[in-house]
């Protein structure tokens, strides 16, 4: 970790904060219940004056002592958490900070204990740095191991949040494209007859005072009978459509080959099941700036 760096605003969010005053807590439960056993001293259960009362008495005054020196340290630490909520929201922390702050709660619990220790069993004064020092050593591994799993914790979340964030926008982008290119077609009165993905349309003919649409459905050709014109299509669609004669117009995309031939030009389109479609001289130039984009194969 570099201590130089900004600290990133994941691990200053509450939900962070607040699971690693619970990580610590559950921590040191299970460290005392595994390391109390087979330790000669009892970090974290605080022990009377054997001289004061009977060995139940002792025991319960124990008890007592550790609950309230484990409420006290988690008062602490939640209102150090608090403390660093709202300080990370107005100044900008770095990692160096983070550690600093981790390390002053390391000492002042330390600290804390090392006065009740020191109270409850009437202890020589002298002994306070000795028992201060090994307590600050003990302290460090039950505070810090939870923070790093935290830490740990905390980055797998948020790498997941970004992942899912970065699928969704994926998706979006996927989303947008299809709909930027959805022709939606209304018939003369301006109603909302059709919407068909331009991918799946191959061509608009003219017939009478309508026009028939020509499109892809599930590799089916199939089409439907607008009451329109291909000068009011032509309007709104250019940007995908060419017009290359009077009665028809074409998806410059679906264009296979032009064909220039003795007896007139013709488009073949890229379906098996559609016939050729006439070009007129009036609207060859059309088709061939079509063909200058390099998308169509020319014959002559």
């Amino acid at each position: 970790m570099d201590l130089r760096k900004k600290a990133p605003r994941f691990l200053l969010e509450s939900r962070t904060l607040v699971g690693s005053v619970v990580a610590i807590v559950l921590f040191s439960i299970i460290f005392m219940l595994i390391y109390g056993p087979y330790s000669s001293t009892s970090w974290l259960t605080l022990l009377v004056d054997q001289s004061q009362g009977t060995g139940w008495v002792n025991r319960f005054y124990s008890v007592m002592a550790s609950v309230l020196f484990y409420l006290v340290a988690i008062a602490f630490l939640g209102l150090s958490k608090v403390v660093l909520y709202y300080v990370g929201k107005k100044v900008q922390l770095y990692n160096g900070h983070l550690v600093s702050w981790i390390g002053g709660e390391v000492v002042l619990i330390s600290l804390i204990y090392t006065v009740f220790t020191v109270l409850l069993n009437l202890a020589d004064p002298n002994l306070f740095l000795p028992i201060w020092g090994r307590a600050v050593l003990v302290l460090s591994f039950i505070i810090v191991v939870p923070y790093i799993i935290c830490l740990q914790h905390a980055t797998n979340r948020h790498q997941s949040q970004l992942l899912d964030r970065l699928g969704m926008n994926m998706v979006d982008d996927k989303v947008k494209d299809a709909d930027s290119k959805l022709i939606n077609l209304v018939d003369s009165t301006g109603k909302l007859k059709m919407s068909i993905n331009v991918d799946s349309l191959y061509y608009v003919e003219s017939q009478d005072n309508y026009v028939k649409i020509y499109y892809d459905s599930d590799g089916k050709l199939c089409n439907y009978m607008l009451r329109s014109t291909t000068k009011s299509i032509e309007a709104k669609f250019g940007e995908w459509l060419v017009r290359c004669h009077r009665g028809y117009l074409v998806n410059k995309n679906k264009i296979r080959i032009f064909r220039n031939d003795r007896d007139g030009m013709y488009i073949c389109l890229m379906h098996d099941n559609i016939r050729q479609i006439p070009v007129s001289k009036s609207y060859a130039s059309n088709i061939q700036r079509v063909i200058a984009s390099g998308k169509v194969w020319s014959k002559t």
